[in-house]
């Protein structure tokens, strides 16, 4: 009697235990889903005459990704997407192309606020806290380029990048191996909320990209909310 009552608490425990991992993996799968609501892309274009005979007209294109701020209309992207780019535009979920204009660019930290008008009200992202970021911490990227668009990719922290004067966390760096096209991806915690983004693939080794951490985002875009008039 006392060895089948152990065997059933031992079922009960490893079927809890199978349950909390099946509820916590549909619980970030749901957070996942909900985050992507929150991402757009970007693509620039610039048109030129090709000195050919006769001339012809040639656009180029620069893709990369934008994660949405605010439900108005401001989005996040990497500078380096749109620097010296005549013509930003912004494609969202449904395909539909806007015309976006440049609120504020950081060189220094390659991160640009863009405004569109969008048709409807968007899905702003949730941030999270990236100071209290570690090394060895899982994160989650969600792929935009050719290769892995919409796909999930799991990695961890392998190393925090910290502002000397400021000991803040500037940089995270990451070990996933991203594409042309991440830039300007969300770098989601366990949770889905934002812990940085994408910023650049590190090309002497393997596996490893940059992120530019969530706070330092979010403190320059509240910065910008407070002095708007």
């Amino acid at each position: 009697m006392l060895k089948l009552l152990e065997s059933r608490i031992i079922a009960v425990v490893i079927f809890m235990a199978i349950s909390a991992n099946a509820w916590g993996q549909t619980n970030l799968i749901d957070h996942i889903k909900e985050t992507e609501k929150s991402i757009v892309t970007v693509r620039t274009e610039l048109t030129r005459v090709m000195p050919t005979t006769p001339p012809r007209v040639a656009t180029f294109y620069r893709t990369g990704a934008g994660i949405v701020l605010s439900r108005t209309g401001i989005i996040v992207t990497n500078t380096h997407i749109i620097i010296d780019a005549p013509f930003v535009f912004i494609i969202l979920r449904d395909g539909t192309k806007l015309p976006a204009r440049v609120l504020y660019a950081s060189g220094e930290y390659d991160f640009s606020f863009l405004k569109i008008d969008p048709p409807y009200p968007l899905q702003p992202v949730h941030w999270a806290d990236s100071s209290l970021a570690n090394i060895g911490d899982p994160v989650i990227a969600i792929g935009n380029s050719d290769y892995d668009n919409q796909s999930i990719l799991e990695g961890h922290i392998k190393n925090i990048l910290q502002s000397r004067s400021m000991m803040t966390n500037d940089f995270l760096e990451l070990d996933l191996d991203l594409y042309k096209g991440d830039s300007g991806g969300p770098i989601l915690d366990e949770e889905g909320r934002l812990l940085g983004m994408v910023m650049a693939k590190r090309e002497s080794e393997p596996n490893s990209s940059i992120a530019i951490a969530s706070n330092k985002i979010r403190l320059q875009y509240l910065q910008y909310l407070k002095n708007l008039p």
